[in-house]
């Protein structure tokens, strides 16, 4: 079921197309969509279609039109391997962070999480806290590019804690499903 045919210059307008634009995505002529605008052409189905279905396709674009520029921290809390579980329990309390990557030298080797550190601490107690980093991190994190759209960034946040955002092989910031749900999505 589609809306009313009066949404269509309602939508397009939302959407900051002209007749033109709309008649360029849809494949449906300008003069035909001036027409339906006006009330004075009744369309037929598949026109609707196609013109709905190039609405919906710019409605997604305008809500998917957040990269991953828009949505990363640039600062990147990091520890190496040859930290304490001490020092990033600290950086966790401090920050108010869940998870922090693990970089050795300019390469991200894992990552840290709260669900490590309570893992370990349930199994070795308090003596967790002088292990070394490397002994309870996770796989490193996915890298997404800083031009990635919001859209494939919320799919992979659906199993990743956190992505980490590279600019030509180097690492420019950190997404988490906080970052997407506070700056990105609502």
């Amino acid at each position: 079921m589609f809306p009313p045919l009066s949404e269509i210059r309602v939508i397009r307008n939302k959407l900051g197309w002209t007749q033109t634009e709309l008649a360029k995505r849809s494949g449906v002529s300008q003069s035909a969509i001036n027409k339906i605008e006006n009330g004075n052409m009744e369309p037929s189905y598949s026109i609707v279609v196609k013109i709905f279905n190039a609405l919906d396709e710019g409605k997604k674009e305008k809500d998917d039109g957040k990269i991953a520029k828009d949505l990363m921290n640039p600062k990147v809390i990091s520890v190496t391997p040859e930290d304490k579980v001490k020092k990033a329990r600290e950086l966790m309390k401090k920050h108010g962070i869940s998870q922090i990557p693990v970089i050795n030298g300019k390469t991200i080797v894992g990552m840290v999480t709260e669900q490590d550190i309570l893992d370990k601490l349930d199994e070795y107690g308090e003596e967790i806290r002088n292990f070394l980093i490397a002994d309870i991190m996770g796989k490193a994190p996915l890298s997404v590019r800083k031009n990635t759209r919001m859209s494939a960034i919320i799919e992979l946040l659906k199993e990743e804690q956190a992505l980490l955002v590279t600019d030509n092989g180097r690492m420019v910031g950190i997404i988490t499903r906080a970052d997407v749900i506070y700056k990105g999505a609502i």
